[in-house]
Parts: C-alpha cells; structure tokens; sequence
C-alpha cells in the first residue's frame, strides 16, 4: 500500500505541474505567433516598399563614379576611392550594370535587396545554433535581426541601389567574419575565409574597415591561438595600406588627428548618432515630425538615447574582455560582434567628416547614418535577450520590451513608405528635365552638384545609358510621323494640363514646364479582373475600368514637331489602393517645352506600345 500511495503521490505531482505549466506553454505560444508575423510583417513590407521607391536614376555620388568611367578604364575606376571611401567591390556592381544593363538602377535595387537577406541569414545562423537559449528566445531573437534590416527608417540607404548595394555588401562581409571568428581555434583553414570576408567588408564602403578592431577584440575575448591574432594583426595592416595605396592619396592621418583632438565632442557626435534611430521612431509618432526632428529638443533625445545605448554595450562588452571568458553562447558572441563592429563603424564615419559635423552639428543624425546605428541596437538587443534567458525576473520583461519596440518604431516604418514613393517620383521628374535638356531646380534631387551633371549627362545621352536608355532624347525636333513608323490608333487618351513655369533649356533657350493628367482606356481580360477582385476587397478599393496613365507622351507643336517628352510616374490604381491606400494620383505627368513659343498651341499625344494616340490634349498656356 505504501509503495501504490506513493505512486499515486507522484502521479498528483505531476498533474499539478502539468496544470501550472499549461498556461506557460500557451503564453510562450502567444509570444512565438506574435514575434513570428511581427517579423514577416516587416520583412514583406520592407522588401515591397524598398522595391517601390527604389531611386530608378542616377543619383548622389553615383554622377562623380560615373564621370571617372568615361575617363579610366574599368579597374582603374573600380579602384578609386570615392571621397576618401574605398569602394572597389560594389563599383564592379555598377560598372557592370553600365556595361550590360546600359546603367539601369533595377540590377542594383534587386542587389541590394539580396545583400539585405544574405545579411539577416548570417546573422540568423548563430541564433538558431545556440543550445543555451530556449525556442522563444530564438524567435525573438530572429525577429529582432529581421526587423533591424528590413526596417524602413533606413530608407535613406536601402531605397538606393547603389548605396544599398555598398552598405550591404560591407555588412554582409563582416557578418560573415563574425560568424566564422568562434570556429577559428578548432578549424585553421577557416581563417583564410574570415580574412576575405573582412577585405570585402574593408573595401565595399569605409565603414567596413572597423570589422577589424573588431575580430581582434572578439579574438581576444575568446581566447584563440597566437597565430590567430597574428594574422589579424596582419591582415588588417595590409587593409591599411593597401587603402593608403588606391588613388587618389590623401592625408588621411590628419583626418584622425583632428577627431582625436576633439575631445569632448567627439563622443557627444558618437552619442547622438548612435541615439539617431531613437529620435526618427520618436518623431514619427508626432503630427509635425519634420518640426520636431529639427528641433532642439530632438537633439537632445539623441544624445541621451545614445549615451544610454554606449552605456549599456560598455556593460556587457568590458566584463567579456576583462574576463575572456566568451564563448558558449554564439548569440552573445554575434550580439557582442554587431555591436562592436557598428560603434566602430559610427567612430569611422564621425573621424571621416569631423570637420562637416563641426560646420553642421545636426549632420551627425542625418537619416543616411541609421542604416549603421540601427543594427547596433539589433546587436544590444541579441546580448540583452541572451543575458535575460536564464534570470527569473528579466526574461520576460524583455520580451515585452522586444514586442514593445516593433510597435514604436512601426510609425517611422509606415511613414518611410510614402517618403520613399516621393521621393521616386521626384526623381523621374528630375530625369525628364535632363531628357529634355532643360534646366530645372528639380535636378537637386539627382545631384547637389549640377556642373557635374551637366558634364556627365552628355556622356550618358550619348551613350544611350540609364535615363537615356530608351532613346526618348532623339524624338525632340523629329516630325511626329517620323515615330513608329507613322503608327496610330485609339487610346480614348483624355486629360488636361497646363504649362506651370518657364524654365529654360541647357542652352540658354526659352522652355516651359508642363504638368497635367492624363488617362487612357486599357483593355483587361476578364478574368484578370475576376483574380484581381478578392485583392481588391481586402485592399477596400474598386477595380475601375482599365484606366492607366501613359509612361510616355510627346509635346506636338502645330507643325507636327516633336518638342518636348513627358512622363508620369507609372504607378497603377490598383498598386497605389493596395499598397499606399490611395494616398497618390495615378494620372500625373511631368514634360518639358523647348524652345517655347507662347504664341503656338502645343498639343500632347501618348507614345506607349510602339505607337502614337490619335487623339490629344491640348497644352493650355501659363
């Protein structure tokens, strides 16, 4: 009898505990659900939105490489530094896209885009092979690096092909090297790959160079043989001078020696850009969020975000150093890795442009730098959840933080999507000018220097390269039945517009601006429009009936001379109700006049599928 209570004891025991663990069980289920659709939340939406406002011309410093391809060759551009920034990998990308895809932006968004996914996989790969953490803690994790890359706040980056491409490609390299460096004691010949990896990293963007202060810091903490920090300490004095090698040579040292003479302000430059994330999700929440970015009190929130995101890496990495006792769990070492690597990443950049940050203190939170800053918090984030795995009380309030956090930052990420169209859109607007070889104030938005547009943008006009490509520059001065061979037909083109300023074009010659909207009818099948309604419900708007904006119309004067090229932003109503709540106007367009007469009536005609619309729209005069 005694022998069957105490079976029937233990049996109690267990149906209790069983009954205490059920509702633990269900919560971490909870949890897991929601971090999991947090994470392709973000994920989906950032790969859709980065697509959609992807910058479709040449921008931004790519007009300076640009120019030095017309006149080097092909290594020798590649090999150029840029501003004091190596960028020999991701030039072959560009170059490549000019010799093959006649310069065209897309190759290097979906580069780009691919750079971002391999990054967030090398990161994920630690994460899911640590066996000191439980599954939650895993996903959380997991979401906390897909968030961190495929938040939109980084838009200032990720939207550009290019910059995306070179920003990503230094930190996939170094994400590489951080996941290799914990094998490196038990398996030498993995060593060389850490190596190559750190030489990409080294030598996509400038940034890239603080992979190496960083693998001989994690090299230390976990303990590897001589020989390993030997060939750190190698490679990474080959990286320098083969850096002070690439033309054009500089002084670079003098750069470092007014940063470290900056005492004081140096770290508050370091605080406030690593606190830059903190105050855009912060501001994103306010109705006047660009009067808040702008304002004192905006500063002042970086500042002390970030003095408390320094504080707080200095916590979990100077024990580690002190103690060299990482090494069990792979999440704490990529965690600790990301960290490292991104504070100096952000030292990089603020030794780099010191003295432009000295000229213009708010510089230092310009959004192009929260592509580097928000991974550092990522990597906070990986060490805090990993420390907090085996606490009582801190596991789950920092869960709670976790899924707090992707519910600040959401609005910035909303917001980006609407910047990132905009921004688009004013980018082809920029490019129709420059077809037209007009001269506009839009053209700021390709390049802040506009003696060096005019420079290159004959090289691409020639060359039929990026804008160019279509070869909509050669129709001004044609006669319209020159064009497709004479070919007309009915596209029940309807519209209006008016010229909306008087510009002139690049020589000196009168020209005007011409804005309007424009609809043509457009034959859909009818089932598209049966699988195209279910999306049209969920997206809460109704299929019209086949009316797009034309990509292309020509500016006719009464002679029958093509005089000008317009252009709308090709965005259908479809894509704008589903994805921007039809936040746009689809039917927009943007063209230029040259060599205006305001005395003749222009008139405008669609030029898409090979072939002029037989009906027109009068150009209405200013």
């Amino acid at each position: 009898m005694s022998v069957l209570s105490r079976k029937n004891s233990s049996l109690s025991i267990e149906r209790a505990l069983g009954q205490v663990r059920k509702p633990q069980v269900m919560l971490e289920r909870i949890v897991q659900i929601c971090a999991i659709i947090t994470a392709l939340i973000f994920l989906v939406t950032g790969v859709v939105y980065v697509y959609l406002g992807s910058y479709p011309a040449t921008h931004a410093d790519f007009w300076s490489i640009y120019e030095d391809y017309f006149r080097h060759s092909w290594m020798t551009t590649a090999a150029l530094k840029d501003g004091g920034t190596p960028l020999f990998f991701p030039n072959l990308f560009w170059l490549t896209s000019v010799k093959f895809f006649h310069g065209s932006q897309q190759p290097l968004t979906f580069i780009g885009l691919a750079l971002l996914f391999i990054t967030a996989a090398l990161l994920l790969v630690p994460v899911w092979r640590d066996e000191t953490v439980g599954l939650t803690t895993k996903i959380i994790a997991a979401m906390a690096i897909i968030v961190g890359n495929f938040w939109m706040g980084r838009w200032a980056i990720t939207l550009s092909g290019g910059f995306n491409s070179e920003n990503s490609l230094a930190m996939a390299g170094a994400a590489l090297a951080l996941v290799l460096i914990p094998k490196a004691s038990h398996y030498w010949p993995i060593m060389p790959v850490i190596i190559c990896a750190g030489f990409i990293a080294s030598f996509s963007f400038g940034t890239g160079f603080a992979i190496w202060p960083t693998l001989l810091l994690l090299a230390w903490c976990l303990r590897l043989r001589s020989a390993s920090f030997i060939t750190l300490g190698v490679s990474t004095l080959a990286a320098i001078v083969i850096y002070e090698l690439l033309p054009p040579h500089s002084k670079d040292y003098t750069v470092f020696q007014a940063a470290a003479s900056s005492g004081i302000t140096l770290v508050a430059h370091l605080c406030r850009l690593i606190g830059s994330p903190v105050l855009y999700a912060t501001a994103a929440w306010h109705e006047e969020w660009r009067a808040f970015v702008d304002s004192a009190q905006a500063s002042t929130l970086a500042l002390w975000s970030g003095l408390v995101g320094l504080m707080l890496a200095g916590v979990v990495v100077i024990p580690r150093v002190v103690r060299r006792d990482l090494g069990k769990s792979s999440l704490e070492i990529i965690g600790l890795g990301v960290v490292i690597f991104n504070v100096g990443a952000a030292v990089v950049i603020i030794a780099g442009r010191i003295q432009h940050f000295h000229d213009l203190p708010s510089e230092v939170m310009a959004p192009r730098y929260v592509y580097w800053s928000s991974l550092f918090w990522t990597g906070l984030f990986l060490v805090a959840v990993q420390r907090a795995e085996h606490q009582r009380w801190g596991r789950w309030p920092l869960i709670l933080v976790a899924l707090s956090t992707a519910v600040f930052i959401w609005p910035e990420h909303y917001l980006r999507w609407f910047h990132g169209k905009t921004a688009r859109c004013f980018i082809t607007e920029a490019a129709t000018a420059l077809l037209n070889r007009v001269v506009d104030d839009n053209e700021a938005m390709l390049s802040l220097d506009p003696k060096r547009i005019a420079r290159v943008a004959p090289q691409l006009r020639a060359h039929q390269l990026d804008m160019f490509v279509d070869g909509l520059q050669d129709w001004i001065g044609l006669d319209q039945t020159s064009l497709f061979r004479g070919h007309y037909k009915r596209e029940r083109l309807q519209g209006a517009c008016r010229v909306t300023k008087l510009v002139q074009c690049d020589n000196g010659a009168p020209a005007a601006r011409v804005d309007g909207h424009a609809t043509t009818r457009q034959h859909v099948p009818r089932i598209v429009r049966w699988v195209l309604t279910p999306v049209s419900w969920v997206a809460g708007q109704e299929i019209k009936k086949g009316y797009v904006t034309p990509k292309t119309l020509v500016i006719v004067d009464p002679k029958g001379v093509v005089r000008g090229v317009a252009r709308s932003c090709s965005l259908s109503p479809l894509m704008n109700g589903i994805f921007y709540h039809g936040a746009f106007s689809t039917t927009d367009f943007l063209g230029y006049i040259r060599d205006y007469n305001p005395q003749l009536q222009y008139v405008i005609r669609s030029a898409d599928d090979s072939a002029l619309s037989e009906e027109t729209i009068v150009v209405q005069s200013e």
